[in-house]
């Protein structure tokens, strides 16, 4: 279990964390998200040990990670944002570099490092030098760097930004793998990225933790009003009229053979189309749209 007790972070009198409060359970995949200078990188950094905090504290597995920061960083794995890997040594020599530093055993380093490449859709390039790899392949490369001392906790920042759409959805297919049996945290600008991968959602916005829930309570919470997609046996003016007389109701949209209504629910709905519904869609608003409605207005 990863806890943040009352964290805060200051840079001279710029405050880029204050009073993070969340736990995270073990297994479980968080993300990060909010926009550009919210705090989201401090906060991994200070939860990899890169930071300290200016106040509060981190706990990890019952121990502070400022009083035992050799033993807890053992346990992470941290690709950041921006890799830099070593571009002489060959694919397979970095790994095992970072292996035997992390104190994987001489013996088993070189059967962890296949599994990895194997894993990353690297195993045909373990003899090329980094500096002749791609973008996507550096990435997936450092992801293995990160993972190959087989770290319960795995922190990826924007582990998809730049890539193309094919090695981002590989990226995703991995770390969809990775759940299963370790605790995620991913800080991400791509908030279809996070709701599809993430068991719950941190926002941070100047510093502050707006809102960590799952996405499912996230959107009930802020999201107060659906959309709905109706296909209407018939569009007769008498049952526009109904809906448009209502209060709690609203035609977004009106089309040859449905309609799409802004209500809180669909029993505000069902009273008065009763027999009239062909079929019937909801129109699920997304992650993004609770980020707007947190922060889009603040941030304008």
């Amino acid at each position: 279990m990863i806890e943040f007790l009352g964290v805060s972070k200051s840079f001279g009198n710029h405050k880029a964390l204050e009073d993070a409060n969340i736990t995270i359970e073990d297994g479980t995949t968080i993300g990060i998200v909010g926009p550009n200078g919210a705090g989201k990188t401090t906060l991994i950094r200070l939860l990899c040990g890169i930071l300290k905090p200016t106040e509060g504290q981190i706990v990890i597995d019952g121990k502070d990670l400022e009083k035992y920061p050799t033993d807890i960083k053992k346990i992470i794995g941290y690709l950041p944002e921006e890799p830099n890997l070593y571009e002489r040594p060959k694919a397979g020599e970095l790994l095992e570099y970072f292996g035997l530093l992390y104190g994987v055993p001489r013996g088993k380093v070189h059967e962890r490092i296949d599994e990895l490449l194997a894993l990353v859709g690297l195993s045909d390039r373990k003899d090329w030098r980094v500096s002749s790899f791609s973008k996507g392949m550096r990435q997936r490369l450092a992801i293995s760097r990160a993972l190959i001392h087989d770290p319960k906790i795995i922190v990826l920042d924007e582990p998809t930004m730049g890539l193309d759409p094919l090695t981002s959805r590989r990226i995703r297919d991995f770390i969809k793998t990775l759940k299963k049996d370790k605790t995620i945290i991913l800080c991400s600008h791509y908030m279809n990225e996070a709701e599809q991968l993430c068991d719950k959602i941190a926002i941070i916005d100047k510093g502050k933790i707006r809102a960590y829930d799952t996405v499912e309570n996230l959107k009930k919470i802020y999201i107060k009003e659906k959309m709905f997609k109706v296909g209407l046996k018939n569009m007769k003016s008498e049952i526009l009229d109904r809906i448009s007389c209502d209060e709690k109701l609203k035609i977004l949209e009106r089309r040859e053979n449905y309609i799409i209504i802004k209500a809180e629910d669909y029993k505000d709905l069902s009273y008065i189309l009763k027999e009239e519904v062909i079929y019937f869609e909801d129109l699920t608003p997304s992650l993004e749209e609770v980020f707007i409605e947190l922060v889009g207005s603040k941030n304008d």
